[in-house]
C-alpha cells in the first residue's frame, strides 16, 4: 500500500504550530521528535504521532521541513543533468553544492523530476531567464543622442544602448531599476546591462524581479543617483578603461576626462563604492565624503576626503557684463570665494534646481569663473573645489543672475577728459599725468603709445603710477603718436579705452616742456 503525504506547508495552522515548536525545541536543545512530542499541545500529539511515523518510515522526505527564507529560483532536474553539470550552471561557485543539497533537505544526488529551490545568495544569474527592463530618457539639453540618433525627453533605452552628448549637451537617463544618471558634456557611455530576473520570494505570495545594471563609460562624466529601494541581482557597476566601480552607495560621481593620462576618478557624496584597478588586481572602499584617482600603471589608490562646500556668503548673486567701448562684447566672470586645499574649480549653470537642464559646464585654474557663453538671465549655479588630483567635493549653490549693463560714460576710463591729462618733458621722454583720476577708474592701469591708431607699430607700454603717472621714452617729436589706457575694472572686466592723439611740438624738451591738455580723442 502505498500512503500519499503532502510536503510540509508552514501557512496551515497544524504545520505552523507543529513548526514553531519544533523550532522551540531545538533552541532547547532536543532533536528527538518523540521528546519533542511532550511539550506539543495534547490537541496536536495525534497528528505529531502520524507525522513521525511517515519521518521513521521514509514516507516523508527530511526536505519537506526545509523552509527558503529568502527569493530564490526553482530548477526541475532533468535526466541529463548530473552533479558537476548542475553546480556549474546553476551556482556563482560550484562548490557551495553541499550546501544547496543541504538547505534542501537532501542527503544525496536530485534525481530526474525533483524541483531544487536555489536561493538568491548561492544564484548563478545567468543560467536564469532574462526580463527586458529598458530606461528612458527624462531630460536633454543641446545636442543628445542615443545610438547616433538626436533624442528628446521619453526615447528609450535598451540594453546596449550608446549614449553621447555634445560640448553643449546633456541629459539625464532613467535606468529599468529608477536609478538616474546624468551625462555631463561631452560625454560617451554605453548602457551594457540592463535587465531583471524573476524570483519566487517566501516574504510574498507573488514573485519579485531582481534588476541587473552596467555601464561603461568611454569619456566625460557620469553623476548617477541610484535608487535605494531596487532589488539587485548584482551591484550596479560603471566602468571606464582604466576603473570599474561597484556601486553600493546612492550618491556618486564617475569621470574619465584624461584619456592621455588614463586616469579616472571617482567621487562619493552619499552611500558606498567599490572602487577597482583591474590593471593592477587592486582596489579601494570608499566610503561618503570620499573620492579616489585611479591610473593604470599605479597600484596604490588613496581615498581622500572631498574638498568642503565653499561657504554661501562667497558665492555673489549677480554676475555683471559690461559692454565695452563701441558696444563690443566684453567676457563675463563669476568670481566666487576660495576653498582650503582647491587648485582649482568647476561650476555648473542649470535652468532647475535639480540641475537636470544643464546650460553650462565651466572649469577654472583660479575662482574667476568664465560664464561669458551664458545668456543673460537667472541660474541655479553650484561650484566646487578641485583638488590637486583632479578629485572634485561637495557642491555650493546659489540662485544667481547674470546681467549685462553698459559703462557710465566718463566713469571708467579718462576717454571723455582728456583735458585731465598733461605731459611733462624727461629726458628721452614725457611723463603723462593724469592730475584727477575718477574712482571708478580701473585698476592696473597701462599705458600704451604707438605709432599708428591701430598698434602695430611702434608700441611702447608703461604702468601707471599709484601717482597717476607713466612715463614713456623714445617718443618722437614733431610727429603724431597715439595712446591708449588698459586695465581691468572693479567688476572683474579687461578690456582697453578709446585712441588718443598727442602731438609733442618740434621743440619738446628745449622751447616746451609741459603739455596742460595732452591727449585728444579721436574715436
Amino acid at each position: 500500500m502505498t500512503m500519499c503525504v503532502k510536503p510540509f506547508d508552514p501557512s496551515q495552522p497544524y504545520e505552523q504550530s507543529l513548526h514553531k515548536h519544533r523550532t522551540f525545541g531545538n533552541a532547547l536543545g532536543i532533536d528527538n521528535e518523540v521528546t519533542l512530542m511532550l511539550i506539543l499541545p495534547t490537541f496536536l500529539v495525534a497528528k505529531a504521532r502520524l507525522t513521525l511515523c511517515l519521518v521513521s518510515l521514509g514516507c516523508l522526505s527530511t526536505a519537506a521541513w526545509s523552509t527558503m527564507t529568502e527569493p530564490y529560483a526553482n530548477y526541475t532536474v532533468t535526466g541529463q543533468d548530473t552533479v558537476a553539470t548542475m553546480s556549474r550552471s546553476l551556482l556563482t561557485d560550484p562548490a557551495k553544492w553541499a550546501d544547496l543539497l543541504k538547505l534542501n533537505g537532501l542527503a544525496g544526488a536530485p534525481q530526474a523530476g525533483q524541483v531544487l529551490q536555489v536561493p538568491k545568495s548561492l544564484l548563478n544569474f545567468n543560467s536564469q531567464p532574462r526580463i527586458a527592463q529598458p530606461g528612458k530618457v527624462i531630460s536633454t539639453v543641446g545636442d543628445v543622442k542615443v545610438a547616433g540618433v538626436a533624442v528628446l525627453a521619453g526615447a528609450e533605452v535598451p540594453e546596449g544602448a550608446r549614449l553621447e552628448t555634445g560640448a553643449n549637451g546633456s541629459a539625464v537617463v532613467q535606468l529599468g531599476d529608477g536609478s538616474r544618471v546624468q551625462l555631463m558634456p561631452k560625454t560617451l557611455a554605453e548602457v551594457t546591462s540592463q535587465h531583471s530576473y524573476a524570483l519566487r520570494d517566501p516574504s510574498t505570495s507573488a514573485s519579485t524581479t531582481w534588476f541587473s545594471g552596467a555601464i561603461r563609460l568611454v569619456a566625460g562624466v557620469l553623476d548617477t543617483l541610484a535608487n535605494k529601494q531596487a532589488n539587485r541581482a548584482t551591484p550596479l557597476v560603471v566602468t571606464t578603461p582604466t576603473s570599474v566601480v561597484g556601486v553600493r552607495g546612492t550618491h556618486f560621481r564617475v569621470a574619465y576626462e584624461d584619456p592621455n593620462s588614463g586616469s579616472a576618478r571617482a567621487e562619493v557624496l552619499e552611500g558606498k563604492v567599490q572602487n577597482d584597478n583591474p590593471a593592477q588586481n587592486a582596489s579601494v572602499a570608499l566610503n561618503t565624503g570620499y573620492g579616489a584617482a585611479v591610473k593604470p600603471q599605479d597600484r596604490e589608490i588613496n581615498a581622500v576626503a572631498l574638498l568642503p562646500a565653499m561657504a554661501s556668503a562667497a558665492l555673489p548673486k549677480e554676475i555683471l557684463r559690461i559692454v565695452g567701448q563701441n558696444n563690443e562684447p566684453v567676457q563675463a566672470n563669476w568670481y566666487v570665494g576660495s576653498v582650503a586645499g582647491a587648485s582649482g574649480y568647476r561650476s555648473q549653470f542649470a535652468s532647475d534646481e535639480k540641475f537636470a537642464a544643464l546650460e553650462g559646464d565651466f572649469k577654472s585654474p583660479s575662482n574667476a569663473l568664465n560664464v561669458t557663453a551664458l545668456l543673460d538671465g537667472k541660474y541655479f549655479a553650484r561650484v566646487r573645489g578641485v583638488d590637486g588630483a583632479g578629485i572634485e567635493g561637495y557642491d555650493a549653490v546659489q540662485l544667481v543672475e547674470i546681467k549685462t549693463a553698459a559703462q557710465q560714460p566718463g566713469a571708467v576710463w579718462p576717454k571723455e577728459l582728456p583735458q585731465r591729462i598733461n605731459a611733462e618733458y624727461v629726458r628721452n621722454g614725457v611723463v603723462l599725468r593724469l592730475n584727477q583720476k575718477s574712482t571708478d577708474s580701473p585698476n592696473n592701469l597701462l599705458v600704451q603709445i604707438a605709432r599708428d591708431p591701430a598698434f602695430t607699430q611702434g608700441v611702447i607700454t608703461a604702468p601707471l603710477g599709484l601717482d597717476g603717472t607713466a612715463i614713456l621714452r623714445n617718443v618722437p617729436a614733431n610727429q603724431r603718436s597715439f595712446v591708449r589706457f588698459a586695465g581691468t575694472s572693479p567688476q572683474g572686466q579687461t578690456s582697453s579705452s578709446g585712441v588718443f592723439a598727442i602731438d609733442l611740438p618740434r621743440n619738446w624738451g628745449s622751447a616746451v616742456t609741459n603739455l596742460p591738455v595732452a591727449l585728444q580723442s579721436i574715436k
